[in-house]
Formats: structure tokens, C-alpha cells, sequence
């Protein structure tokens, strides 16, 4: 920890009480710390340097120091940069911590991986409790669809009371992609209607997932006072890897499933150009024949064909998801498919691969909030590192009740608004 023996170039900022110099008072020196600060080409050694003050009270001299600026990370040995520099690499880029040490060891930087974890940890929980929480309560409150799939992670449990380890756990990550405004993520211990329930229960709009029976309860669980609750979704894709896999197996169910399948994903691909408050008729009038048509020939076709194998496999699939599946003609907006949620899904698998498991419970929490924020500013163009960095030294000083317009849906127009040479300098308030 001690950056005082280090190579790295040095960024010195001075912190200037403004009352005390227009005052008079006598500076009678600065009280240096140094942070391992990052920027794109290299790290470099930020010396903070805070001006201490002879100050008479009481005809008494005094010593007082400038006031420094508000953090998340007081007494912290890497700045703001450099967490956001750990953060990007492992959840943005897939890079796992032991190697992110390796290559930062040939920079000239002594940073060891338990400690990246523990900033990691510390920035994750911060941002769910702030950002992603004012994120997600706006999706339940506001959107119009929500896209949601789910898979599984390992977790590392605590060691036992002798001190043996255990064996990991299987833990589970949601994702929701919401409208084309955010895509976020939450993490739980069990896949199982309840946590379903608590994350979705007070959502208003279309739901669109796939057919696992845990998403049930929220279309027909406890009766509900009036109607005016989720609407599943079906999934098309689903559908149709289940007919793929007939046709690869010479089922002449499954070509004929797969075919009607794609004429219906080509006439509503054309529509995908036309206006949103025309495209619910214009799916009534192109695409509802077509859906029709494959329903009758599914019921038709599951009448006569015998036996349990992959044709009748997918002809039930269809049977029993036909409501859902239907439902995508009551909306313009609707995708015939879930395929967005589970390319969501992505960075978690290639993360499942890179680093194998999750250090804890609450790790994977974190890691649930900062995956929200990094594929949230990949869905508009924003660049994860600049906006980590950003929001990291803003967010001591945001009002608890405004935090959704730090989430990067608002944030061009929120910086916008701050003040640039304070964002352009590596401290400020």
C-alpha cells in the first residue's frame, strides 16, 4: 500500500479552502496522500495535497485543514478511476481478477486480487442500493414489456467451523429487459416462484419469458381483486428450437413446424419498419392468418401422430403454450421472441466460464447491479468505464430521491448539467 515507493508518473492536485485564501489566512503547508489513479494509456500516482491553514480564534492560532471532497471510498487506496478501470475489466470484459493482477504486475502496479474483490464488492452493493434499485422500481412502475430469462452461477460458500471448505452452490441470475429503456439483473439463491413473485409481483404490463413454471404465479396465482396484473408472453424461439430438433431427426412434423414458424417470423419482419400505432392492425391483418393456420395445423397434426418422441415433444410444447404464444398479437410492441433476454444473458455465462464462481452471496449481488449498469450503457452507447467513473465520484452528493436520473437512460442529460472542468479534474465537489 505504500505508493510513495512506486514508479508510476505522479498527477499532483492541490485542495484549496476558497474562504481562507479570500480571508488571508497564512498556508503553512499541505498534507499529502497518494491513490493509484487510472487513465486510458496507463496509471499514474494521484498525490492529494490539502492545504492546512493558520487560523486565529479566540486570539488563539489554529490549524485547519481544507474540507476534501465527499467519496464512496474514504481513506481508499485507489481512486475512483482505478475502480471503475477493476469493475469494467472482469464484468465488461470477462477478465477474472488473477489475471487482471498479472497484467497490472507488469505495468508496475502491486495490486493483489482480494483486494479488487473488496472494491468490486463495495462499489456493486453501492450502486444496487442506489442506481439499480431506482432502476428497477421505475420498470415495475413503468414499462410496457419486460423480457426475462434466468441461469445459473456457482457460488462459494463459507467454510465450516472447523475451518474445511465446502462444496460451491448453485445460485441463479434474472435478467429484464426493459422496453429499449434498461437492461438489468438480480441475483437469488433458489430458482422458485416466490422470488419470481417478490421481483415481478408488482408489475403491470407484459411479461414475455419462457415456459417454466416458476413465472406461473404471477398470471395465475392468489385471485386478485381485478384482472389489472401481468400478462405472460410466450416465446416463438422456444417453439421453434423444440421443431428443430424433430426435423434434425427426420420427423416430417418438425420441417413442417419449422417452416410455418419462419413465414410467420418473415411477415412480421416486414413490419418491423412501420409505424408503432399501426403495427398492432397490420398484425392482425398479416401475421394473426399465419398464426392461426400453424395452431390448427398443430392440433391437427398432435391428433394423429402416436407415441412419445421429439415430433409429439414439440406439438405439445405449442398445445400448451398456445395462449401465451398468441398473446403477441394484442401488441405492436411485443417481440415474437425472448432471444433479447437470453443474449442478455451472455456476460454471465462467459463469466460462469472466466472466473467459475462467485465469492459469496453478497458478492453476486454486486455483481448483479454492475452487470445492470454495464449492459444498461451498452444500450445506449455510453462507455462503461467514463460512466463508472462519473457517477462514482457524483453519487455522495445526489439527493436519495432523484438517483434514476443518474442511471444511463438520463445520463447524457444529467452530465449535461454538471459543471465540466469539475468532471475534467480527478477531484472535485
Amino acid at each position: 500500500r505504500d505508493l510513495s515507493t512506486s514508479t508510476l508518473p505522479r498527477v499532483s492536485v492541490e485542495i484549496l479552502d476558497p474562504q481562507h485564501e479570500a480571508s488571508g489566512c497564512r498556508r503553512i503547508g499541505f498534507e499529502d496522500s497518494m491513490q493509484l489513479m487510472f487513465r486510458r494509456g496507463g496509471f499514474s500516482v494521484l498525490v492529494k495535497r490539502v492545504a492546512k491553514y493558520e487560523v486565529i480564534q479566540d486570539d488563539e492560532a489554529t490549524v485547519i485543514a481544507a474540507p476534501g471532497p465527499e467519496t464512496l471510498f474514504p481513506r481508499a487506496l485507489l481512486h475512483t478511476s482505478a475502480i471503475a478501470h477493476v469493475v469494467t475489466s472482469k464484468f465488461a470484459l470477462g477478465v477474472p481478477h488473477y489475471r487482471l493482477e498479472q497484467d497490472l504486475a507488469d505495468q508496475g502496479v502491486s495490486l493483489d486480487r482480494g483486494t479488487m474483490s473488496r472494491y468490486a464488492e463495495h462499489a456493486g452493493s453501492t450502486l444496487g442500493a442506489t442506481i439499480v434499485h431506482a432502476m428497477w422500481q421505475d420498470a415495475l412502475a413503468h414499462a410496457q414489456v419486460i423480457s426475462t430469462d434466468a441461469t445459473g452461477a456457482l457460488i462459494q460458500p463459507a467454510k465450516l467451523k472447523d475451518g474445511r471448505p465446502q462444496a460451491c452452490k448453485k445460485g441463479h441470475f434474472f435478467t429484464a429487459v426493459v422496453d429499449c429503456d434498461a437492461i438489468l439483473f438480480a441475483y437469488t439463491e433458489a430458482h422458485t416462484s416466490a422470488f419470481v413473485q417478490s421481483l415481478f409481483g408488482s408489475f403491470r404490463g407484459y411479461l414475455q419469458a419462457d415456459a417454466s413454471s416458476v413465472y406461473d404465479i404471477l398470471e395465475h396465482g392468489q385471485p386478485k381483486d381485478s384482472e389489472d396484473g401481468v400478462r405472460l408472453v410466450g416465446c416463438f424461439a422456444h417453439c421453434r428450437r423444440y421443431f428443430f430438433e424433430a426435423a434434425i431427426c427426420r420427423y416430417p412434423a418438425g420441417l413442417q413446424g419449422l417452416l410455418r414458424i419462419r413465414a410467420i417470423y418473415a411477415a412480421d419482419r416486414v413490419l418491423r419498419r412501420a409505424p408503432a400505432d399501426e403495427r398492432k392492425a397490420l398484425r392482425a391483418q398479416h401475421v394473426q392468418p399465419l398464426v392461426d393456420d400453424f395452431f390448427a395445423w398443430v392440433h391437427a397434426t398432435k391428433a394423429v401422430t402416436p407415441g412419445r418422441n421429439l415430433a409429439t415433444k414439440a406439438l405439445g410444447y405449442a398445445t400448451n403454450q398456445e395462449a401465451e404464444l398468441r398473446r403477441i398479437l394484442e401488441s405492436g410492441d411485443l417481440p415474437l421472441d425472448n432471444t433479447r433476454a437470453e443474449r442478455a444473458l451472455r456476460k454471465i455465462v462467459v463469466g460462469r466460464k472466466n472466473w467459475m464462481f462467485y465469492g459469496s452471496d453478497t458478492h453476486a449481488e454486486a455483481a448483479a447491479a454492475i452487470f445492470s449498469v454495464i449492459a444498461s450503457c451498452r444500450l445506449h452507447g455510453l462507455d462503461p468505464f467514463q460512466y463508472l467513473e462519473d457517477v462514482l465520484r457524483v453519487l455522495p452528493y445526489w439527493p436519495s430521491n432523484r438517483y434514476l436520473e443518474l442511471a444511463p437512460k438520463h445520463w447524457r442529460t444529467t452530465r449535461s448539467r454538471l459543471r465540466p472542468e469539475e468532471l475534467a479534474a480527478p477531484l472535485s465537489a
